[in-house]
């Protein structure tokens, strides 16, 4: 299962600026036949104040122009190891070369269940081991599991290590809060996979991984990381404005 975020605007822009400069290998494929081509974007260009996509036309593409819908899907990996993918129509070929309409979106895809984002402050998990109730700080989490800091209960001595690697982990509740909506999601079991002290805010920070959850569950944190992703990246935009 993927998930997807949709880049729009001038950022658009900066994006393609990013392609052309860095020469960034491209996969382009001619919709509606069985042709494909890594290339690159050799320039942009404005014609009568509207930009274009420049990228030299291979030998014999201008022949399956005849009888093609005119329209290229082109993909790459960018520098975030993550897939990109956009679609654009043929304006003309000139010269050998091609003149591209820009897109408008670009689509960031990621595996939803590795997808990971930083939640909002006073996101919290309690869960039980061996029956005692302990709270966790969520620092981050995606649908396989979650990163964050151990609060420390009233019994717990400075001493001891509440929870280690390869523990057990029952009755677990995902409390989220934030200024738009208050939710709870329960995971019935999950797995401490790695631990780390912090000596200066005298802290535990453990990964742990959801090992069981009903379908209802999951469903309800995948929507809850769109959400929360989905904020994120309209404050990263009107920031960036």
């Amino acid at each position: 299962m993927e998930y997807g975020d949709n880049i729009v605007g001038r950022h658009i822009h900066a994006i393609l600026e990013q392609l052309k400069n860095g020469k960034t290998l491209v996969r382009m494929v001619l919709m509606g036949k069985d042709y494909e081509q890594l290339t690159i974007i050799s320039d942009i260009r404005k014609k009568d104040k509207v930009p274009f996509l420049l990228i030299d036309c291979p030998d014999g593409f201008e022949d399956l122009l005849n009888d093609s819908s005119n329209k290229l899907h082109f993909e790459y990996t960018g520098a975030n190891k993550l897939p990109y993918y956009f679609y654009t129509d043929i304006a003309r070929v000139d010269q050998k070369i091609i003149w591209a309409a820009f897109p408008d979106l670009i689509e960031r895809r990621q595996l939803r269940r590795d997808f990971r984002v930083d939640m909002p402050s006073g996101t919290r998990m309690g869960f039980k081991k061996y029956g005692v109730k302990y709270d966790k700080q969520v620092i981050n989490l995606s649908l396989g599991g979650s990163f964050g800091a151990l609060i420390r209960s009233r019994d717990m001595t400075q001493s001891e290590l509440p929870i280690s690697v390869g523990d057990t982990l029952t009755e677990i509740e995902l409390v989220f809060q934030s200024k738009h909506f208050e939710q709870q999601v329960n995971i019935r079991k999950a797995v401490v996979v790695r631990f780390e002290e912090n000596p200066l805010q005298r802290s535990y920070c453990y990964a742990i991984h959801f090992l069981d959850m009903d379908k209802t569950e999951e469903k309800a944190l995948t929507e809850l990381i769109y959400v929360i992703q989905r904020e994120y990246l309209k404050k990263r935009l009107i920031i960036a404005d």
